[in-house]
């Protein structure tokens, strides 16, 4: 497709570099589009064609493609020295809404896809591709858009795609730019439990931290960003008139709102919160951390900023974000007098103090979860196969503790995909000794868990799985009831089979 993309190209190139009007951009456009199988003489490239909308309304787009009388995809035309404007994508915008067209092309100074998502109220633009020889980019335009390869569906297939395909590689820009600014405190957090390994035998903690503590590391990226950085939005909270201003300052300087209805905290953009994690920080407060910080903010002269106002179900959670570590939420933010939020703090008489997760105001998105595994534990303390057994919390995911650190059964409801699953989580602190030995076994593991799971499901990932999934609709309680039953007996048998084989791996 490159050979394709650069036959199509060529011309555009050229153009761009004479600076051509926008007619005759116009017109060479409609040229190399029969390149791609679109043919003028059969009316399938419509140059601007007069097109009715209701009774007294009219609009006339650039070019709109035609396959059998139908409309497949419009497109914007502007000359190649111009600069795109917002008002360029919301006229787009306003001609696929106005044709029922899921996608749309702009071609100027580049061509850019733009996709018009049934969430979103603007135009998601899912690929940006530079007027240039040998672009990547553009052969799977190329692809996508020869006629012997278009399909509505297709195309929406694609774009769900590439959206993922963005976001995710956002967030891995966003956690490089978070090891370039926190590199000391990563890097040194991700030396210590090595060089523990390595000689805890003849050094205590503390000195080994004493000595990281004397060292200093720095990081820095090599200048190329992969791909073009297209934001896709997300939901917003919808704020409300009896929403309460509020901030907090320890470790940062963080701005709030406050919904008194259902307890929950809406971090504000543009706070700035801790750049790195406070020392006593758990491993899982660290991870989601990380997450948080890829997800929602960015750095800004050396700060780290949020980028979009972010919600959580409690100001603890929210404090969390902001400070780098375990926080109370409650008593550290503070209302514009200066009150704790303790002050607003719903009591029916059944809050549990000391940090336990109130039961009574999980949020709807939440509350199926927290059901989903309090009736796990309650189901898996039947059996007494499994003696300690952790606090049921709104999440959508429950581990299981086997005996060893850093090795977990991570038991999974996706409600979004409708399954659960059961897995042998091991973080990559250990997965070199533990990962091989275990694959070395795979055929007698296999044969005692009775099944055969996916190992490795994520190749791509530092930590490693051995994973089991049922399919299941969850929206169906007695399908729920199913599942449940289902994990409960996989779990035991993952426990039987994986603390046995961990705990014969000498270290």
């Amino acid at each position: 497709m490159i050979e394709k993309w650069n036959y199509f190209v060529y011309d555009l190139c050229e153009a761009k570099k004479k600076d051509v009007d926008e007619d005759s951009f116009h017109t060479l456009i409609e040229t190399q589009l029969q390149h791609l199988g679109w043919a003028k003489f059969k009316g399938e490239i419509c140059h601007k064609p007069n097109i009715h909308i209701g009774n007294n309304n009219r609009i006339e787009p650039d070019i709109l493609i035609k396959r059998d009388g139908e409309d497949e995809f419009v497109i914007e035309v502007k000359r190649p020295s111009h600069k795109q404007s917002k008002k360029d994508v919301d006229q787009l915008l306003s001609y696929m809404r106005l044709l029922k067209l899921s996608v749309g092309i702009y071609m100027g100074e580049h061509i850019e896809i733009f996709y018009d998502m049934p969430s979103s109220k603007e135009a998601i633009s899912i690929m940006k591709i530079p007027l240039e020889i040998d672009n990547k980019l553009g052969a799977r335009f190329i692809d996508k858009f020869l006629k012997d390869n278009f399909s509505r569906e297709a195309i929406v297939g694609f774009c769900e795609e590439r959206i993922q395909e963005i976001q995710r590689q956002n967030s891995l820009n966003e956690i490089k730019e978070s090891l370039i600014a926190d590199a000391q405190t990563q890097i040194a957090e991700s030396l210590k439990p090595y060089l523990m390994d390595k000689y805890g035998s003849s050094f205590s903690e503390e000195e080994i931290r004493g000595m990281l503590s004397t060292m200093r590391f720095t990081a820095s990226a090599d200048g190329s960003r992969t791909e073009p950085e297209v934001v896709v939005p997300k939901p917003q909270p919808k704020p409300k008139n009896n929403l309460i201003k509020c901030h907090i300052t320890r470790n940062a300087d963080a701005q709030g709102l406050f919904n008194p209805a259902n307890q929950s905290l809406t971090v504000l953009k543009g706070s700035r919160i801790n750049p790195v994690h406070v020392r006593k920080i758990s491993e899982a407060g660290r991870k989601k951390r990380d997450w948080q910080f890829a997800e929602y903010t960015e750095v800004q002269d050396g700060k780290r900023i949020v980028k979009e106002d972010v919600l959580f179900d409690t100001p603890s959670g929210a404090a969390q974000f902001c400070v780098g570590g375990s926080a109370n939420g409650w008593n550290e933010w503070k209302d514009e007098e200066g009150r704790e939020l303790n002050v607003y703090r719903v009591n029916d008489g059944t809050h549990k103090t000391g940090g336990s997760f109130d039961t009574n105001r999980v949020t709807a998105p939440h509350q199926f979860q927290l059901d989903f595994w309090t009736k796990f534990k309650e189901k898996l303390e039947v059996t007494g196969k499994i003696p300690t057994l952790q606090t049921p919390q709104p999440h959508n995911w429950y581990d299981v503790r086997i005996g060893r650190s850093n090795i977990l059964l991570n038991n999974v409801c996706n409600t979004q995909k409708n399954f659960v699953s059961v897995r042998l989580y091991i973080r990559n602190q250990v997965v070199d000794v533990y990962y091989p030995a275990l694959e070395a076994r795979r055929n007698e593991i296999n044969q005692a868990l009775g099944c055969e799971p996916v190992w490795d499901a994520n190749p791509a990932a530092k930590d490693k799985t051995i994973a089991l999934f049922h399919k299941k609709d969850l929206s169906n309680p007695e399908k729920v009831e199913e599942a449940l039953d289902w994990l409960v007996q996989q779990t035991i048998i993952f426990y039987n089979v994986f603390s046995k084989e961990v705990k014969g791996i000498k270290v």
